[in-house]
């Protein structure tokens, strides 16, 4: 499964190069998506993936990590299966982009039909939302209504100096 995905780690220089955040953000037009995955069956049983994504030709980074999420979370549609265990899944993103409105409608509506997920989203920079009537905030919105957490990082509380 990583073989498709990028290297597991990111490297620091370019984790810091699109990471940082700012305002305007030039030159930085590809969107980085970091994970951890947590899966837990039963009140004992914890484990974990991590790794990351960037947008590839035309597909945003956050549709292109819902196609992997089969491979990456085993079980995540047997939910409520008679005879089958409960697993649950908690993911965190860490995102150099907030999500566009289209890919945040598109999350909303999967996380409405997937209850044993839970995803907390971290961002390095607000796409678009500067206008008074930005679609993209409507778009954040609509994530947090689906029990999304979506909290923008700073460069002072990630310990990246």
């Amino acid at each position: 499964m990583i073989t498709k995905l990028d290297r597991v780690l990111l490297p620091r220089k370019k984790f810091i190069y699109h990471y940082k955040n700012l305002r305007w953000a030039r030159g930085r037009c590809e969107t980085y998506l970091c994970f951890v995955v947590k899966r837990r069956v039963g009140p004992d049983s914890l484990s974990f993936d991590f790794g990351h994504l960037r947008n590839r030709n035309g597909c945003h980074v956050e549709l292109l990590f819902l196609r992997y999420l089969g491979a990456l979370c085993p079980g995540l549609w047997g939910y409520g299966v008679t005879g089958e265990k409960k697993v649950s899944y908690s993911i965190t993103w860490f995102c150099s982009w907030s999500p566009c409105v289209n890919c945040s409608l598109r999350l909303a509506q999967f996380l409405n039909q997937t209850p044993n997920l839970c995803l907390r989203i971290f961002v390095s920079r607000l796409y678009f939302c500067d206008l008074e009537d930005s679609r993209e905030r409507e778009g954040l919105r609509m994530l947090k209504k689906a029990g999304v957490r979506i909290t923008v990082m700073s460069y002072k509380g990630e310990g990246l100096q």
